[in-house]
């Protein structure tokens, strides 16, 4: 470490110090300066942030901030407009900072980490319009040695870097571990594969680097052609889940006027990340790619760099007239593309991306302006003309039937104008998939039509469309096991309730099916985010205590993916009875095992253990259990 880096570092440390004094005792001591606030940089390279002019200290505001968990308290630094510039907060409530949070024109865009409390970052992340990245410092010394989330466009982006400067230890975060792929459960023989490949990866690396003798650290990322992922079903080669894979990928970057296509190969998804499998080799590389990719499209790629590099915020849903101009410049770009590109591959991408544009486009436009909703209903019409019944024309179908109800979901208010649009919609998911019976929106599309159904107590016509989802696609299509959950949940009545998913005790209380015989059983399942939950603990209480505990018992059940958020919620409210965490959130298994689709979800169970009724609701809770109990 040279003097100068020491120097600052223990400066900063003095900050922290200062900081962590205020956090403790705030209460009697004044708050951080501007210039206190100001001193801390964002550690990693790159990270565009706002920062006022010291003509506009005397203007900004620093202010006592509550966290979210009990005892967290913080500093925020506020602009002359009021929007955040800076927070630094104590989590945990041992007097100094934890988390380290920079704002760009008021959202959150960076975020540095101490996730052990031991005064040194070590996570850090990318947020809203500055990407999706999570990286891991493991051994706390400030370079990335891990990922635990990366799109592949950020993949590709630190790849591009990383042969730049030649730089092997960064790319070596962006190869696929071994341990990786054996808790993606990948079959021997794969995980033999892949071995083979990286085999000599330095040396990779090298000779890779050697080929692009003429890259330096001016040179620019400009675009990623990749092709959509494919889905490797676990049951074909008996894995632990399915596996995402991307098989084709290249890498276009610019230096010095010239560009160069690098195919980055493989890549798979391991958690939130994704991972290349091996180093493109040195053969791969195409140099100076005027003859390659044609003069027209190399600048239209770059442009449409140069423009997603623009991404305006996005503060709130609806309306942004910024964002829908952005999008329809970005739509007018993808559209020019379109007409130079030559391979069926690249242009099936480029309708997508098309697509997915528009209809971003349609949703942050004012209501009164109906272009972008109008192009994309035209894009819709033409792939069905040209390209009737495939994959492509289903893709752009389903997004505009998406966009159209989002869009007037967001202009309903009254009770039967909602239900009205509702109907509508599944009428067109309804037609969607007569059209394309067989694409694989339609999975989601049943699962929508099934959905809105039963929550218009319409079950039997509900169980059909369960049932189509389930006999049409594979086991391993989400969708399908929501859908047999759901099955399984309407089938329920006069069967035993079932917890197939290991759980944790959060009051003490285990759960033990035998202790439940003869007790009529209330089974609620939450998440933090349900307003009801306090009011619904408290009348469940309530009706235990007027019962009795050997009459009636409540087994809840959290899904929060978070732990910590359902203690949180226990700790300020007189819970009543067993409290367990399932986690997984309401995709996991906890919630799919029954296809649950909103929460809280209630199921009562009789003193013979067989349930009685599947979707309890509470405005009826109390006479149903004292019914149950008078049995």
């Amino acid at each position: 470490m040279t003097w100068h880096r020491s120097v600052k570092q223990f400066a900063l440390r003095c900050v922290a110090l200062a900081l962590g004094g205020i956090l403790g005792i705030c209460a009697v001591q004044a708050a951080p300066t501007v210039e206190q606030m100001l001193a801390f940089q964002p550690r990693q390279k790159g990270v565009a942030i706002s920062t006022p002019s010291p003509q506009e200290y005397p203007r900004c505001q620093v202010e006592l901030v509550q966290g979210t968990q009990p005892g967290a308290t913080g500093w925020e630094l506020r602009d002359p407009q009021g929007r955040p510039l800076r927070r630094y907060m104590d989590t945990n409530g041992d007097r100094y900072p934890d988390q380290w949070c920079y704002y760009k024109d008021g959202v959150e865009v960076y975020r540095e980490v101490d996730s052990n409390f031991n005064g040194k970052v070590d996570r850090y992340l990318w947020l809203h319009s500055a990407g999706m990245k999570i990286g891991v410092d493991q051994d706390e010394d400030g370079v990335i040695d891990d990922w635990l989330a990366l799109s592949p466009q950020e993949l590709s982006q630190l790849a591009a870097q990383a042969i730049a400067t030649k730089d092997f230890r960064l790319f070596q975060t962006l190869l696929v571990k071994e341990s990786d792929l054996q808790a993606l459960g990948l079959p021997q023989r794969e995980i033999e594969r892949i071995r083979e490949l990286r085999k000599s990866t330095q040396q990779k690396f090298q000779n890779l680097c050697a080929s692009l003798p003429h890259l330096n650290d001016t040179t620019r990322w400009l675009h990623l052609d990749i092709a959509a992922p494919g889905r490797i079903p676990a049951d074909t080669y008996r894995m632990k889940r399915d596996v995402l894979m991307i098989y084709r990928s290249l890498l276009i970057i610019e230096t010095a006027g010239k560009q160069d296509v690098i195919p980055l190969g493989e890549m798979v998804l391991v958690g939130e990340a994704w991972k290349l499998v091996d180093l493109p080799s040195q053969q791969s590389v195409v140099e100076n790619t005027s003859t390659a990719i044609p003069d027209e499209l190399q600048a239209l790629l770059k442009k449409l760099a140069e423009l997603d590099q623009k991404h305006p915020p996005a503060t709130s849903p609806g309306p942004n007239a910024a964002l829908a101009r952005f999008y329809l410049d970005r739509a007018q770009l993808i559209e020019a593309i379109l007409t130079k590109v030559k391979e069926p591959a690249d242009r099936i991408l480029w309708v997508k991306q098309l697509a997915d544009t528009l209809s971003s486009a349609a949703q942050a436009s004012p209501q009164s302006d109906r272009t972008a909703y109008q192009r994309l209903v035209a894009l819709a019409q033409q792939m069905q003309r040209s390209e009737p019944g495939s994959d492509l024309a289903a893709y752009v179908t389903f997004r505009e039937i998406h966009t159209d109800y989002a869009i007037k979901s967001g202009l309903a208010s009254k009770p039967e104008d909602i239900l009205t649009l509702q109907n509508r919609h599944v009428e067109r998911l309804v037609q969607f998939a007569k059209s394309f019976p067989k694409a694989p929106e339609t999975a989601e599309a049943l699962w929508q039509i099934a959905m809105h159904l039963e929550l218009q107590n319409k079950e039997a016509e509900a169980k059909t469309y369960y049932q189509q989802l389930v006999r049409h696609f594979p086991p391993s299509n989400p969708n399908v096991l929501k859908a047999q959950g759901a099955l399984r949940r309407l089938n329920l009545e006069g069967k035993s309730w079932e917890l197939t998913v290991p759980v944790v005790s959060l009051n003490g209380q285990n759960y033990h099916p035998a202790s439940l015989q003869g007790k009529v059983v209330i089974v609620y399942y939450w998440a933090s985010w349900c307003k009801s939950v306090p009011e619904d603990f408290a009348r469940l209480r309530k009706l235990q205590q007027d019962l009795g505990s050997q009459t009636v018992e409540i087994v809840s059940i959290n899904i929060d993916e978070n732990q910590a958020e359902a203690v949180a919620i226990l700790r300020n409210t007189n819970a009543p009875g067993i409290q367990l965490y399932a986690g997984g959130g309401p995709e996991g298994p906890a919630a799919s095992y029954y296809g649950l689709m909103a929460f809280p979800h209630l199921f009562l169970i009789g003193r013979d253990g067989k349930v009685l009724n599947h979707a309890l609701e509470l405005s009826s809770l109390e006479a149903s259990v004292r019914k149950a109990a008078s049995r």
